[in-house]
């Protein structure tokens, strides 16, 4: 019984609990609504509030940060100004250092453009010149190349052509060893006829009215042949012609007798116009020169033609000077003579002026003592008016003529 009073009772303790519990739930869950209610509408409160507060943050924001743009921008444009006037300033200060600078740098590129573009004209015109000089050079060479064609035809041919050549040669070496044609040489003279006679292809005046005969038509025929051969056994043969060519002429001019139709000279000079012509000859045969000296032939090329004419040259002058000695001798004696009549005609001129002078002195004073005291008597008496000229004193002539030395005496032309 106690255990079924007791589970009543714990029965009755549970139920009531659970009641009990039941309704505080009841009770706890409307507070709890009403707690979420009011703090809901406290957080939509919260909300707002937190809305406008940002609203009014952001207008205050706004607000400042216009107002520091404002003031930031009136420094700044302050600030600025102020760097931009000392920017200015260092900016003319830094374009004027920068100019004194950069004004020699272009005053010396102006010169420079000025010599580059002077160069670059001198430059052209050399260019042109040189054009025209390679261009004239060229032309020369063919001219002479041509001419060379023919002389070589021309100097195998006749003796007629090789005098021709000879003689314009002949006339280059006198005219350069201070000698004029027809005065002192003469080319291509004919000489009287006799033994040997003939035609001299110059021949060159020498004092006391001699001549030298001077030939010039050596045979080159072998020798123009032998050059252009490029066999040397062959050319060799050429060559030993051409030395027995040279002898020949020499044998020639032996039976021609140049000198005794001329003249003042024992010899003929026998001219070969170029040395390698000469040497080639000499090469065969050594005893050439040997051979024609006792001939009483002498073989030049141009340099000794050269010295020989420059010594007949020398002789003329020295003749020359010697007639000029003799001539200003003469003009000197007849100098001498006129001057020392010249000496005594101003002598005689000198007494002359002297005898004048003292007679001239001597009616001075008797004028002075005879006339002017009369003549000052007759103007105390006023005799003459007094616009009347007066008389005056003489002036004596002081010194003397000087009279030259006698230095000699000549005659009256």
């Amino acid at each position: 019984m106690e255990a079924v009073g007791l589970a009543y009772i714990i029965l009755g303790l549970i139920v009531g609990g659970g009641i009990g519990w039941m309704l505080a739930k009841q009770r706890m869950s409307g507070e709890v609504i009403r707690s979420e209610e009011r703090l809901l509408a406290k957080e939509e409160a919260a909300a707002t509030n937190e809305e406008k507060v940002r609203a009014e943050i952001q207008n205050l924001v706004t607000d400042i940060g216009r107002k520091s743009s404002e003031d930031f921008l009136t420094l700044a444009e302050e600030r600025l100004g102020k760097v931009q006037i000392a920017a200015d300033k260092d900016h003319v200060a830094r374009k004027k250092e920068l100019d004194e600078i950069i004004k020699p740098m272009a005053d010396s590129l102006t010169s420079l453009d000025e010599t580059t573009k002077k160069l670059e004209k001198e430059r052209v015109g050399a260019y042109q010149g040189l054009k025209r000089t390679v261009e004239n050079l060229q032309r020369q060479t063919t001219d002479l190349r041509d001419t060379n064609v023919k002389l070589s035809t021309a100097l195998r041919g006749s003796s007629k052509s090789r005098g021709d050549w000879g003689q314009i040669s002949l006339r280059n070496v006198a005219e350069s060893a201070g000698m004029t044609e027809h005065c002192d040489f003469d080319i291509e003279v004919t000489l009287a006829s006799g033994a040997g006679g003939g035609r001299v292809d110059m021949l060159a005046k020498i004092p006391d009215g001699g001549n030298i005969p001077i030939d010039a038509k050596v045979p080159l025929a072998a020798y123009w042949d032998g050059l252009d051969l490029k066999d040397p056994d062959v050319r060799k043969k050429k060559m030993q012609e051409h030395a027995k060519a040279v002898k020949g002429h020499i044998d020639a001019l032996v039976k021609r007798d140049y000198p005794s139709l001329t003249g003042g000279s024992d010899f003929t000079v026998m001219y070969i116009p170029a040395p390698p012509i000469l040497a080639a000859a000499f090469e065969i045969d050594s005893s050439l020169q040997e051979y024609a000296f006792r001939k009483r032939v002498l073989i030049a090329t141009p340099v000794e033609l050269l010295g020989l004419l420059r010594t007949v040259s020398v002789y003329w002058q020295q003749q020359s000077m010697a007639e000029n000695a003799q001539e200003i001798q003469q003009v000197a004696r007849e100098f001498y003579e006129r001057s020392a009549k010249f000496g005594e005609d101003l002598s005689k001129m000198g007494r002359g002026l002297n005898t004048a002078v003292n007679a001239y002195n001597a009616a001075v004073g008797s004028y002075d003592r005879r006339v002017i005291p009369a003549g000052r008597r007759l103007e105390d008496l006023r005799v003459t008016d007094s616009s009347a000229r007066k008389l005056e004193s003489g002036n004596p002539v002081e010194g003397t003529a000087r009279i030259p030395e006698n230095t000699g005496s000549g005659e009256e032309e």
